[in-house]
């Protein structure tokens, strides 16, 4: 059976008296392959619960599957292969490795259950008291990303199985509001909140439900962009919206000094969908006011800053400084600003990251060692290996350290609506919205890299940020390392490499071209140990 898609969600909608209700939220495990914990504090589900506190709940319990421990890190086990899971519309599903080929190249990619076991979760329940006799009135659900749809689905069906068919399940989030046809159809939600529960949106989060206190919270001082570029599904998360909501300065402060007063809580991590936007009225009054007033915070905006904004104020990127952001990340798609320009993002340009980068190292942050990070976007369809390798080396180049993004077609933007079509004509089904996860390459058969290659471009970018002594090594550098390293790469030591593979000997003289340093013109190489002379 279907659930109800609520387009427009207000909790009054519901049947009964709050104040006679039990409600119980959870927060879903993850199947990946990968899982990043840092900030994955579930800051939705966290609102909603203050929102149950403000109707007046009888009882409310919280249940985070991916409450991290006290290095920031969650729970993983390997799925095995064959392993079944429960499912809405089957008895069981076995879940498999994921697989990606493409030209007789091969990659098995193992699956991960990320977070809390469901033997923990059962334990829980039953040490809550919850049962077929005594289920809970309503059951809350936040799912985050629409490929993780099938935790989610697994999740309701052992609610189902453990609680009977008397409480109703509310499933919110970004998947929900993304796919909302999709959540109805397979996950067995009752009421699928398709967008903003906008009661919620203000409200602070409530982390009293966590046994041991967060170390971090989550801000959203804002809410909306202007822009609208091919990729980002933020318009669609924000009921169509192009302009920017920004909460009061007061209200974000009291915030942050309820966490810190109440649970000792000194970082700050901003989400927003345009931190920077019109930042002379928001950002740095608030920021000034967190100097003047010398709070014990420390700031992260791990969704990276608008470099076009940034670009535009020396005096912001001091103020961030001088306000303790502990990093910083810098956007950079792609060198080529035409390309750029297709994906809808034309209010940035190259030299935006150019000069931020320069900017935040005037402000005293320091590029080559983590203080300053950038965001490399790859996968994209119809791009180009080349494309991607020369922006990695730029990147590296101007701040030292990538970040790589595999790029996930998000539904109901306009690049996946796009792509829709070829997705169908390959193979994929709109029920398996885990093949859309980035790191299975899904536009792989669409591009000219092979498998081998993407592997490749990663280890690239892992090389490229390999540390000694807190800095990376500069390709395009002025040490003689760097220009003897460029040298070699261009002038065909590499077929000496595969000449001497081929038939090694034990010294070899290499005349380089005269175009080297003089100083390293002549080298000699010993292959071997040479024999000493009694």
């Amino acid at each position: 059976m279907m659930g109800r898609i609520a387009a427009d969600f207000d909790i009054r909608q519901l049947p009964g008296d709050p104040r006679t209700k039990t409600a119980l939220l959870i927060a879903p495990p993850v199947y990946d392959t990968q899982y990043w914990a840092e900030w994955s504090q579930p800051y939705g589900l966290t609102r909603i619960t203050a929102l149950l506190k403000k109707h007046r709940y009888k009882r409310i319990e919280f249940f985070d599957f991916l409450e991290t421990d006290e290095d920031r890190q969650v729970q993983q086990r390997r799925i095995r292969v064959g392993e079944k899971y429960g499912a809405c519309d089957e008895p069981t599903r076995p879940l498999l490795p994921y697989v990606v080929e493409k030209d007789g190249q091969r990659l098995e990619l193992p699956k991960y259950h990320f977070g809390k076991s469901w033997q923990e979760f059962d334990a829980w329940l039953d040490a809550q008291g919850f049962s077929q006799r005594h289920p809970p009135t309503e059951i809350w659900i936040s799912a985050v990303m629409t490929y993780w749809w099938e935790s989610t689905r697994d999740l309701i069906t052992r609610l189902r199985n453990k609680l009977g068919e008397r409480p109703r399940i509310i499933l919110g989030g970004i998947y929900p509001s993304l796919a909302p046809k999709h959540a109805a159809r397979y996950t067995g939600a009752d009421i699928v909140v398709a967008g903003e529960v906008k009661e919620a949106n203000d409200l602070w989060n409530d982390l009293s439900f966590y046994a041991t206190p967060p170390v971090y919270s989550i801000i959203t001082p804002s809410r909306g962009c202007p822009f609208n570029c091919s990729y980002c599904a933020q318009r669609q998360l924000n009921d169509g919206r192009n302009f920017v909501h920004f909460r009061p300065i007061d209200d974000i402060l009291a915030e942050m000094r309820f966490n810190y007063e109440t649970y000792g809580i000194r970082d700050f991590c901003f989400y927003a969908d345009f931190l920077l936007w019109r930042f002379q009225e928001n950002l740095m009054p608030l920021l000034k006011r967190v100097v003047a007033e010398k709070l014990p915070f420390r700031f992260y905006a791990p969704e990276g800053l608008d470099v076009n904004m940034l670009a535009q104020s020396q005096e912001l990127v001091d103020l961030l400084k001088q306000a303790r952001f502990q990093k910083i990340y810098l956007p950079c798609e792609s060198l080529d600003d035409a390309y750029v320009k297709t994906l809808n993002r034309k209010h940035v340009k190259l030299h935006h990251f150019v000069k931020a980068a320069a900017m935040c190292e005037k402000a005293g942050f320091k590029l080559r060692n983590l203080d300053v990070n950038a965001f490399v976007l790859y996968g994209l369809p119809g791009e180009k290996i080349d494309r991607v390798v020369r922006t990695a080396l730029f990147v590296s180049d101007v701040v030292g350290s990538i970040i790589p993004m595999l790029f996930t077609p998000v539904p109901s933007t306009a690049l996946f609506e796009n792509c829709k079509p070829w997705l169908m004509e390959h193979g994929w089904h709109e029920r398996d919205l885990h093949f859309i996860n980035g790191k299975l390459f899904p536009f792989l058969n669409m591009n000219e890299g092979s498998v081998a290659d993407y592997i490749d471009l990663q280890r690239m970018m892992f090389m490229l940020n390999s540390h000694y002594r807190s800095e990376s090594f500069q390709v395009y550098g002025d040490t003689r390392v760097s220009i003897s390293f460029r040298h070699n790469i261009a002038n065909g030591f590499g077929g000496f490499i595969e000449q001497q593979k081929q038939s090694p000997q034990p010294m070899i003289s290499i005349r380089l071209p005269k175009s080297n340093p003089p100083a390293i013109r002549h080298i000699d190489i010993p292959l071997a140990p040479q024999p000493v002379a009694e």
